[in-house]
This record gives structure tokens, sequence and C-alpha cells, in this order.
């Protein structure tokens, strides 16, 4: 999990987002971004540390996406900024993860326990995975 953290966060630095780990909050608050300053915090004690990835390529998303305001990871796609971040978020994992793996061995099951990606993103994860293979 530390390898695919660490990952995520040089595509952060790859492209100039500025990132805060902060490991002071409490365990339920979220990680947030301001797309405007191209920062992102990512809470390091957040509950779900398999979702620190996740979560720090969602809030990319959001600076990438040039969202307006500030925004925090809910873990939901209720709105259409939320949704494309989680988009995004599964766009920047699915090179990561899959880089060196068989066509074979790869499914979406397993990609989303990794980094236990909300179920209703199964779809966009397997369309991803697809035309991930397909390239």
């Amino acid at each position: 999990m530390i390898d695919y953290f660490r990952e995520v966060l040089d595509y952060v630095f790859d492209h100039g987002i500025g990132i805060t780990l902060c490991g002071d909050f409490s365990s339920h608050t979220p990680s947030g971004s301001n797309p405007h300053n191209r920062q992102i915090v990512i809470n390091t004690k957040w509950y779900k540390q398999r979702q620190l990835p996740y979560i720090t390529a969602h809030e990319a998303s959001h600076v990438l996406n040039q969202d307006s305001g500030v925004l925090y990871y809910s873990g939901t796609a209720k709105t259409p900024i939320e949704a494309k971040a989680n988009r995004g978020a599964i766009d920047i994992l699915i090179p990561i993860y899959f880089q060196d793996m068989e066509r074979e061995f790869a499914d979406q099951y397993t990609f989303m326990e990794e980094f236990e990606v909300p179920s209703f993103m199964e779809d966009y994860v397997i369309s991803k995975i697809r035309e991930y293979y397909a390239n």
C-alpha cells in the first residue's frame, strides 16, 4: 500500500500540485483541496488507511479539473464535481496498479478492495481496466 501511495504522491508532484500530509486531524476529518491554489491536504490518520492513495488521487483530480472552491472528500458522488473527481482518481490509479500485471490477473474486485473504492464506481473501473489493456 505504501508503494501505491508513494506513486500517487509522485504523480501529484509531477503535475505541480502542492501537498500537505497531516497526521494531526481526527481519523474522520476528510482530506481536501484548493484547486485555485493547486494545493491538497491529506489526512494521513484517515480511518480507512487503504483509501489514502484513492483519496489523494481524488483530491489531485479536483485541482487538475480546475474545480472551484475548497473541496473535501466525502466518498460519495452526489454532485457532478465529486463524480468527476472520483473518475479522475480511478484514471490516476489504474496505470499505477496494473503497470506490471498481466491482463489475465487483472480484475476490478481486487483493485477496488485494495483501495477501498466505493462500490458505485465498479462500472467505471471495469471500463477503465478494459481501456488500459486495449492500449
